[in-house]
């Protein structure tokens, strides 16, 4: 029946890109239907999306939102008979003349730069269908940039601020914190309702599925999963997606490469991180400054548990234990180490979900730089410890995406 199917082409077979399985799935799925594959229970394709010129209205409405989101004050403090506004670009601005630049370079990449691109990426492909071209690039670039839009973290970091700066004065929560929450929120949304790779068939029909699983490739940029025989190469006879024309052939060898360099920067980076100050208070011309810890210790002293637990999570335990479950997994693939398959892919899972968190005290940071401010009688820093805190996230976050699952999955099938 299964053979029947297939001559009939109303089945596909797809290879699964977390343990490289070969699955055989409907072609077109109904709007509550989902493939799922029978062996690591990784989604392989959905029914239900959004089509694409609804994206693209969510995306228009980020967009029209987002200056307000950005540019207008979200926090105002009245400090000393003063009122002082904390937007997200003054943060940023006041944290990079004050001789912070790097650091604040991260936070605008993460909280300006990449929410934008990817509001505009989408307004791209609903182009792109109108004049009929093939945007490539764009569903491409969409899949790398997912990760570092970071509106959510941000709007967690505006009430960790909220509880840091009661200590030192009264409180007033802005208007324009509801567009803020509405392109948070919308942004959220677009991300679960964009399904790049029903996205990848309508725009590149053309590209047939495969019907033979003795014989066929996986393009780890695209997820396309097509016969051998249909491969592309380039001028230098490399040997590239028909679809996307990434590279398919990257050695295991290269893989773990590039995962253990990021990775060792982030834990080298890790050390300055933790044992230098990350910020500062001048009270009357008097520094007090706070490292990571000590930060969560003066949480715990003003009785903000939670808020002390969301910070030590975020910016202590998440970025140790990435690093612990990176070296963990890394070591399994060198040393072939056969462990439960089932924990190693779940801790892979944790890792992925749980990495972009951590960039929550830095933003923290910079909403503080714009609130407590008014010249000799109190002043915030941001200590030395930020920068390296930061390139620590960016580093766990690029060795997390390097690593390939399917080499963990080589090692269940070699036992087998």
């Amino acid at each position: 029946m299964q053979e029947s199917n297939l001559t009939q082409k109303s089945f596909q077979i797809i290879k699964c890109e977390e343990c490289d399985a070969s699955v055989t799935t409907p072609l077109i799925l109904n709007k509550d239907e989902q493939a799922e594959c029978p062996r690591c229970h990784h989604h392989l394709a959905t029914g239900g999306r959004w089509s694409v010129h609804r994206c693209a209205m969510v995306a228009l409405s980020i967009l029209i939102l987002m200056p307000f989101a950005l540019g207008y004050p979200l926090l105002s403090l009245h400090l000393l008979d003063v009122k002082i506004d904390a937007s997200i670009w003054e943060g940023i601005w006041k944290m990079s003349v004050a001789g912070y630049e790097y650091t604040a370079f991260m936070v605008f990449i993460c909280a300006v730069v990449m929410p934008i691109t990817f509001a505009i990426l989408v307004i791209m492909l609903w182009i792109a269908k109108i004049l009929h071209i093939k945007p490539r690039s764009v569903l491409l670039f969409l899949g790398y940039i997912k990760p570092w839009v970071m509106f959510d973290v941000y709007l967690v970091a505006l009430g960790v601020t909220m509880f840091k700066v009661r200590e030192y004065a009264i409180l007033e929560i802005n208007v324009y914190l509801i567009p803020f929450i509405f392109t948070a929120l919308l942004t959220t949304l677009l991300f679960i309702k964009l399904n790049l790779k029903a996205l990848w068939k309508e725009f590149y029909p053309e590209n047939e599925p495969a019907y033979d699983a003795k014989n066929i490739e996986l393009c780890d940029a695209c997820n396309y999963t097509f016969s051998k025989n249909g491969i592309h190469h380039d001028k230098k006879n490399n040997p590239r997606c028909p679809r996307c024309l990434s590279p398919v052939h990257i050695s295991d060898n290269i893989k773990l490469q590039r995962t253990w360099a990021s990775l060792i920067a982030g834990i080298v980076m890790l050390f300055p991180a933790n044992l230098l100050p990350i910020s500062g208070i001048y009270l009357t011309g008097s520094l007090s400054e706070d490292t990571l810890i000590s930060g969560v210790i003066s949480f715990v002293n003003m009785g903000s548990y939670f808020v002390a637990f969301v910070v030590f999570f975020a910016s202590i335990f998440v970025p140790i234990s990435k690093a612990a479950i990176l070296l963990y997994l890394l070591s399994c693939v060198h040393f072939k180490w056969r462990h439960s398959i089932k924990w190693q892919i779940r801790l892979l899972h944790i890792v992925h979900f749980v990495g972009r968190w951590s960039m929550l005290d830095l933003f923290v940071l910079a909403l503080m730089m714009s609130l407590v401010t008014r010249g000799e009688i109190i002043n915030f820093t941001v200590g030395p410890g930020a920068f390296y805190f930061g390139a620590a996230v960016f580093c766990s976050m690029i060795s997390t995406s390097q690593f390939d699952s399917r080499l963990i999955w080589k090692i269940y099938d070699r036992e087998k």
